[in-house]
């Protein structure tokens, strides 16, 4: 049997309440809490990674990660991720275009 040693009240009350006290079903909560974690860390990574390749926009990545601009901004800092002027690399491109049809 796995003993679960707890020293914080507040915690100790949610694992009595809402896994009975049972380390098994508490166990499997938690890992399947990480795996998910996990999984929208390579979630965010991917689209973060879209983003630097100029595949994806702040606002689709939002959209995507159920988040507003404001926290995707905030995941670009932690992650380093440069923010980047669509309008203007959009600008470039109808510049060489336009150069390379002339």
């Amino acid at each position: 049997m796995t003993n679960v040693k707890i020293n914080d009240p507040w915690f100790e009350n949610l694992y009595k309440t809402e896994f009975n006290a049972n380390p098994t079903k508490f166990l499997e909560t938690f890992r399947e809490l990480l795996y998910e974690k996990r999984q929208r860390e390579k979630k965010i990574i991917a689209l973060l990674e879209r983003y630097k390749n100029i595949d994806i926009s702040v606002g689709k990545i939002a959209e995507n990660l159920n988040l507003d601009k404001e926290e995707v901004l905030s995941l670009m800092a932690k992650y380093n991720v440069d923010l980047v002027d669509y309008n203007w690399l959009d600008e470039e491109k109808n510049i060489e275009n336009f150069l390379s049809s002339h």
